[in-house]
């Protein structure tokens, strides 16, 4: 068996908690999907991706993985008991927990993946934040649902955005161009308007600009800079495959949080 390779944040690596964004290597998955594929949805072997999420479980030292049925909106569940098996929590795109050992997953295949620990109330998120969820705010969301649970103030935060796709590998078309034209110009998250009105989009740079309008500190927030349309050894990426000519059929990685037992 190779050996899993987490990519992990210094701002995260604490004893309190458990974490790491999964990448390809380590698992038992084939074809467009080898080999660490944590994703039911595309066609996979429901056994080679119920192996990878126990390496991945295992690798972390937690008792259970938490995944939801991601739908690109704003919803944000809480995890409170250990999960049912493999199945889903429910419909939402953000988790979070205060309870130790089970580990919050958010999927992702070039959307951006966020984790999120509150040190102080002992508590964990993790975010799925793909262009339309940004839009909706899911940042603002999960950090509304910890305040009023756990009594988070965002100056206390902890976060780490994992790897998404690059805005060099991300041309979107007018219609999403709009959808971002609420964020000021000078961030960098849309490049000048193409000919034919589309543009470069850096939705990694629009969900690290929500966490700052939170009152995360900048230095409290981590990004790391791999590209899952560049990292093709590496990483899975959903835009790749299209112009490989297998749209949809992929893979996915994922962010991982928990805190220890």
């Amino acid at each position: 068996m190779s050996e899993l390779s987490l990519v992990r944040c210094d701002l995260l690596d604490v004893d309190a908690i458990a974490h790491g964004f999964t990448t390809r290597p380590g698992g038992l998955s084939e074809g467009p999907y080898a080999s660490l594929n944590i994703t039911r949805s595309r066609g996979d072997s429901p056994e080679h991706v119920a192996e990878n999420r126990e390496r991945v479980r295992r690798a972390l030292g937690l008792d259970y993985l938490a995944f939801a049925t991601q739908v690109h909106g704003r919803a944000v569940a809480v995890v409170d008991s250990a999960p049912m098996g493999e199945q889903a929590v429910g419909e939402a795109d953000a988790l979070v927990t205060n309870r130790p050992g089970i580990g919050l997953v958010c999927q992702t295949a070039d959307c951006t993946p966020i984790l999120l620990f509150d040190e102080q109330n002992g508590a964990v998120a993790a975010i799925h934040s793909g262009w339309r969820g940004t839009v909706q705010n899911i940042v603002e969301a999960t950090l509304s649902r910890m305040a009023d649970l756990y009594g988070t103030r965002p100056q206390a935060l902890r976060a780490a955005i994992g790897p998404s796709i690059s805005p060099a590998n991300y041309r979107v078309g007018p219609e999403v161009v709009t959808e971002f034209e609420a964020f000021p110009g000078d961030l960098g998250i849309l490049s000048p308007r193409d000919a034919d009105a589309g543009a470069q989009l850096d939705v990694a740079a629009a969900c690290h600009h929500q966490l700052l309008e939170q009152g995360v500190p900048n230095n409290q927030i981590w990004r790391s800079e791999l590209c899952t349309y560049a990292e093709e050894a590496r990483l899975f990426s959903a835009r790749r495959s299209h112009h490989q000519g297998q749209s949809g059929v992929f893979g996915g990685q994922g962010g991982v949080i928990g805190l220890r037992g």
